[in-house]
């Protein structure tokens, strides 16, 4: 409990390394609302979409040892994709994960949202709620046009490519380079589009025009600061497969007839799957991480341009401030 709680200031131009504290500190202050907001309100399609994911992971690996143990028989890869169940976990896996996905962007900016709006962290889960309800169509529309521009556009692409390589293959190799720069160049500046879309509620073009003028000449800072927060998402994520490691090489060194792809007993098993789906739903509480520092890396981006947060700041000059309420900061 602090009795002085200082609101972060979006609206601020920041080099590397304050976007990086201003993200960490964001989730300092916001720790137990924002988590709970996630957990209850995109939690229950992770949780059965991870145990899900857990299950089909599991369920490959013993795949694997099947085959092994059946020293490759057609018949148990026939058995395997010929499953009925096999096909119903992933298309729901893939599905509530994607749902998963989605709300977890909606909850994340519809948080920042109600943060800068009160100046406080005193927000309950009913609040982002109502939030996050009222803009799902614009994120699940965001998602729905963004994946059909980039098939059309690579669908093109292997046009093109197609088409140099009927001239020259090197003309192709060099086309397929050239796609490629152009494509991380793409991804990485349309990785504002969500934060642009909610803030500044305007139309999924005229959003996509607004991120590639954004991004101009900070391509670089936005690539770095996106890759430093997945690196450290995927490592704390990542030691929630320690375990599942050592129970598998566990029970590959304690097979009874010497063979490492020993089918896993029930608890062996059951222990694979609690820990896969722990990694599952750690990864995907994590993915908040880099949303919210593109979040920063926009209202940065916004103020070296065009300054509003300057501007706000003298139209405030003379008027009497309003003293910070007192709120608990975890």
């Amino acid at each position: 409990m602090e009795s002085n709680f200082t609101p972060i200031e979006f609206q601020k131009a920041r080099d590397f390394s304050n976007k990086m504290n201003a993200t960490f500190e964001f989730l300092k202050q916001n720790f137990k609302p924002f988590f709970k907001s996630l957990l209850f309100i995109a939690g229950p399609p992770m949780l059965v979409g991870s145990v899900l994911a857990g299950s089909l992971y599991s369920g490959y690996f013993g795949f694997i040892g099947n085959m092994s143990r059946n020293q490759g028989n057609p018949d148990v890869i026939t058995d395997y994709l010929g499953s009925p169940m096999l096909w119903v976990e992933i298309t729901l896996a893939v599905l509530l994960m994607f749902l998963s996905g989605v709300m977890i962007v909606a909850v994340v900016y519809n948080y920042m949202m109600e943060y800068d709006a009160r100046k406080s962290n005193d927000i309950d889960v009913n609040t982002i709620w109502e939030r996050v309800r009222n803009s799902l169509p614009m994120y699940f529309g965001t998602i729905f046009l963004y994946w059909i521009l980039l098939i059309a556009a690579y669908l093109l692409v292997i046009l093109v490519i197609i088409g140099a390589a009927a001239i020259s293959p090197w003309l192709a190799f060099l086309g397929g380079v050239a796609v490629f720069i152009g494509f991380m160049y793409a991804i990485i500046s349309l990785s504002l589009l969500f934060i642009i879309r909610a803030y500044e509620k305007i139309g999924f073009f005229e959003a996509i025009s607004r991120c590639f003028t954004l991004i101009r000449d900070k391509w670089w800072s936005t690539f770095g600061l996106l890759v430093i927060l997945s690196l450290v998402q995927s490592t704390i994520s990542s030691l929630f497969l320690i375990p599942w490691y050592i129970n598998f090489f566990v029970s590959m060194m304690h097979s009874i007839d010497g063979n490492p792809f020993q089918e896993p007993s029930f608890t062996q098993e059951l222990i694979n799957n609690i820990f896969m789906t722990l990694y599952f739903i750690v990864s995907f509480l994590l993915y908040s991480l880099p949303l919210i520092a593109l979040a920063f890396q926009y209202f940065n981006l916004v103020e070296l341009k065009e300054a509003k947060g300057l501007l706000s700041r003298i139209n405030t000059i003379g008027q009497p401030v309003e003293n910070s309420k007192t709120d608990e900061q975890y």
